[in-house]
């Protein structure tokens, strides 16, 4: 990455925040930048939420597929085409949510399986807590290269997923 160029992650909750954080820095296959919790598939972006970005920012919109308005998140990837600090728009698109992401890219049955959570609805918690994720994900086989590596989704199908653009092999 040069030294002007600067990336913008939006993501929808704390878990996904917590993932791109161990992902950038801890396992260091995806480029750094800034991470915001932000669901662009519900929220609507406002120059107030950017004013602070650099000019040449690239911005990387991480969302789910299987909830969410298609037409919300088209509005802020117009926006951002409008914004001249933004020099590109990155979007990734998850298989359904974050944890089937991680089910196709990791040896796992369940989502529990990844980190021992007690059932699969204290995954999200059991992750945000978790101090050595990496590791965990290491320990389940993940596979980084099944990983946001989906094409087309239902209505989402005409968002091209460009999350090879942030990918380091």
């Amino acid at each position: 990455m040069r030294k002007d160029q600067y990336y913008q992650y939006f993501v929808e909750g704390e878990d996904e925040r917590k993932l791109v954080n161990v992902l950038k820095s801890d396992l260091k296959i995806i480029i750094p930048g800034k991470v915001q919790i932000f669901n662009v598939t519900q929220q609507k972006l406002t120059r107030l939420r950017i004013m602070n970005l650099r000019k040449g920012t690239k911005v990387v919109l991480i969302f789910d597929t299987d909830a969410g308005n298609i037409s919300i998140l088209k509005k802020n990837i117009t926006f951002l085409e409008h914004e001249s600090i933004i020099s590109e728009i990155i979007c990734i698109t998850q298989v359904r949510n974050l944890e089937d992401e991680l089910i196709r890219s990791c040896s796992i049955k369940q989502i529990k399986d990844l980190l021992g959570s007690k059932s699969n609805k204290d995954f999200k918690h059991d992750m945000i807590e978790e101090k050595n994720l990496g590791n965990q994900l290491e320990k389940c086989k993940f596979n980084f290269g099944l990983f946001w590596n989906t094409r087309d989704k239902d209505e989402y199908k005409e968002i091209e997923n460009t999350a090879y653009k942030i990918k380091i092999y």
